[in-house]
């Protein structure tokens, strides 16, 4: 944050600025800025009408004694007329001798650079007779002060001579009213600016509830927020004791004003504030409220914006929040923040990042079970979501794609967005113009959501979506995006054999072509041989399963004709199928993708097409070993011999060894090593009946541990 700024007498009560119609907002703290010479200190900000310019200056001009003189040199002779006319009004007894010498000399002494402290604790003792008497004179003692305060070299002075100490004890009297607040809160903001030692003595324990309390009350926020910015001011001590004694909350519930214009100092010291914070359970329930109006201040930095929207998602996190975001539809605002653009290149990249930060966060809040109660496809929100998805500006569509994708959590809603809005047809634009990675990634994810109910599937695949997806199996995919396009993909083969079809269809209806003896399943085996990213190759191994268990099921209703068809693309055209499926099994790090990979086996292995495929992948011996040990529980030897009492193989984790030495198993891991051992003996029995031709060594300890199951 910025060095510690001046409080002048710009930072007035509320009520002025109603005088100015012009202005719709309340600027506050806008005199955070530097000290302003004598006679300027009325322009306050561009924002203001003249007729409330004149307002405040005449407001200053009232307050200040010798206007011709700069404030330090002219302290002392200033304090000094005040005291005459309490003097005067039997108010006080001034006690020095020669007090009116010894004033002007200080002010000397100062116009010189020297310091006279003695003098200063005489004006201690003044204003302590000046409070025992009730004086009025004291509401303009303190404003001489306050402004003396804004000289650096007079503050570490103030606190050792006890005026700090004061003011701080005034502030704690609570039947005072606004005339002398106000003075006592600009003295201790100028007094503690950057000056650490008095900013110690404001936040004492009996001090620093009452300027808390101030934010509270809201009376003077105006000018008590600047007062404890300037004693927090790059002073973490400060810093933690207020945030410690509540002001985050008191702030949350003063800037809900919707009047109120914040400026970046105290938006920079709200942030400072919120990133520490580790317990919101103080903060109101409207907090994110407050902070999505606050983004929508006319000249917030996109720095600032995209801090803000990051504690947003902080506070998202816990449901009273989140409810509260939902039902004022702050989700509305956040779309509307997300629609500006500038010319400025940086500018324009800050803005990027801000964009990015608010996608997560509706992202996050529509996967909440009350977003999609209060937002229907009927809803504006929706309607505004839907036309983004045929922009041309990536974030709106990253942004469409997510929401929808999070509310599309139903088989109604998803039938709806495909029956009544057509959603997959503009995805599968999308997709079809092969945008960038994360538009991609986000519509991939979105189609694959709407694949889940069953009546789906067949629509969006008649769409072309296999021919679309395939497209994403490229040389150069990401791991991102190769991965989510298999995963949709599977999703729309789970249970749908006319998506089956799809996936074998020839890649080219000319006979004569190379193509035409390639299906996109091909294109998917290739992908699956050529890719490095290991969840790319599990899910497409799954998706292979996902096949097995679609051609196998009986609730297809197929005649035996066209099931034996399909058998026949599937497993003549594609000799390598079963590949992804040793994959799965030869994996330790997740014991259901590999018990999965024995149940598609044993499902292949069930026909001849299929116990051909299976075969192939058994010949290796490092697979065959995987077998015997999920058989046997023993690992083997190179040959793919049983070896006598060793653990399993090099495949599989220790925790999964059957002898003593590697701790006893949990029940879970139990159960599924008996369901792998079952399907394993399954796929060898098929083997066998199918008359699979297979080495004969092989043939031979196949049929043993078929007789031993």
């Amino acid at each position: 944050m910025e060095q510690g700024k001046d409080i002048s007498m710009g930072l007035l009560p509320r009520k002025l600025d109603h005088q100015a119609s012009t202005s719709p907002k309340s600027p506050l703290l806008q005199t955070l800025g530097a000290s302003t010479p004598p006679g300027t200190e009325s322009s306050l900000s561009s924002s203001k009408t003249n007729t409330e310019q004149d307002t405040l200056a005449n407001t200053l001009n009232e307050l200040t004694i010798t206007p011709k003189l700069p404030m330090a040199e002219r302290m002392f002779a200033s304090l000094g007329v005040v005291f005459q006319h309490a003097h005067e009004e039997g108010e006080i007894e001034l006690g020095l001798p020669d007090w009116n010498s010894r004033l002007l000399r200080a002010d000397e002494l100062s116009r010189q650079g020297d310091r006279d402290i003695e003098v200063l604790r005489w004006v201690h003792e003044i204003l302590e007779l000046m409070l025992v008497s009730r004086s009025e004179d004291l509401i303009e003692a303190a404003t001489i002060l306050a402004n003396g305060a804004r000289d650096e070299t007079w503050r570490l002075l103030f606190g050792q001579a006890g005026i700090l100490s004061f003011f701080l004890r005034l502030m704690t009297f609570e039947e005072e009213d606004e005339d002398i607040v106000t003075p006592c809160l600009r003295f201790i903001g100028n007094a503690c600016a950057d000056t650490d030692v008095n900013r110690e003595q404001a936040i004492a324990p009996e001090y620093l509830p009452s300027l808390i309390n101030e934010v509270k009350r809201q009376r003077l926020l105006f000018i008590a927020v600047p007062v404890i910015y300037n004693i927090c001011n790059e002073y973490e001590r400060a810093q933690d004791a207020f945030r410690n004694g509540g002001l985050l909350p008191a702030l949350l519930n003063a800037f809900a004003d919707p009047d109120l214009q914040v400026s970046g100092n105290i938006l920079a010291f709200l942030l400072m504030l919120m990133q520490a914070v580790d317990d919101l359970a103080e903060c109101p329930d409207e907090s994110v409220r407050t902070l999505v109006r606050l983004l929508e201040e006319p000249d917030i930095e996109p720095a600032s914006m995209l801090q803000l929207v990051n504690t947003i998602g902080v506070f998202l996190q816990q449901d009273r929040f989140q409810r509260d975001f939902i039902e004022s539809d702050c989700v509305s605002n956040l779309l509307e923040l997300l629609l500006p653009v500038s010319d400025d290149l940086e500018a324009e990249e800050e803005l990027s990042t801000f964009r990015s930060a608010t996608n997560q966060v509706l992202s996050d809040i529509s996967a909440a079970g009350a977003f999609a109660n209060k937002y229907t496809i009927r809803s504006a929100v929706v309607g505004t979501l839907v036309q983004w998805l045929s922009t041309s500006r990536a974030q709106l569509r990253i942004c469409s794609c997510l929401t929808l994708g999070n509310l599309a959590r139903s088989d109604a809603i998803c039938r709806d967005m495909v029956s009544r809005l057509n959603l997959h047809e503009r995805l599968l634009e999308i997709l079809q113009d092969q945008p960038s990675v994360q538009v991609s990634y986000a519509a991939l994810g979105f189609l694959r959501n709407l694949a889940l109910p069953a009546e789906n599937k067949s629509i969006i695949g008649s769409q072309g979506a296999v021919k679309i997806i395939s497209e994403f199996w490229s040389v150069d995919v990401t791991p991102q995006v190769g991965h989510a396009s298999v995963g949709l993909l599977r999703q729309l083969l789970n249970g749908s054999i006319s998506n089956v079809r799809w996936l074998l269809d020839s890649l080219s209806t000319d006979q004569d072509s190379p193509a035409y003896e390639k299906t996109y399943l091909s294109l998917l085996l290739l992908l699956f041989g050529r890719t490095d990213d290991v969840a790319t190759r599990i899910e497409t191994g799954r998706t292979v399963a996902t096949i097995c268990r679609c051609i196998s099921s009986s609730s297809q209703g197929l005649p035996v004709e066209s099931t034996s068809a399909i058998r026949h693309r599937l497993y003549g055209m594609h000799a390598d199928i079963a590949r992804p499926l040793a994959m799965m099994i030869s994996q330790s790090r997740f014991p259901i993708i590999r018990s999965e990979g024995w149940f598609a086996l044993a499902l292949m292995a069930r026909s001849k097409e299929g116990s051909a495929a299976v075969s192939d992948v058994f010949q290796q011996l490092e697979n065959f070993g995987i077998l015997v040990s999920t058989i046997t529980g023993q690992s083997t030897t190179g040959a793919g011999v049983p070896a006598a009492n060793t653990s399993i193989g090099h495949s599989r984790d220790n925790s999964d060894s059957s002898s003593g030495s590697s701790g006893v198993r949990s029940e879970q891991d139990r159960e599924m090593q008996a369901k792998d051992r079952e399907n394993a003996l399954v796929l060898v029995n098929e083997l066998l009946n199918n008359s699979v031709r297979v080495d004969s060594i092989l043939v031979d300890l196949l049929r043993d541990f078929s007789s031993k199951a």
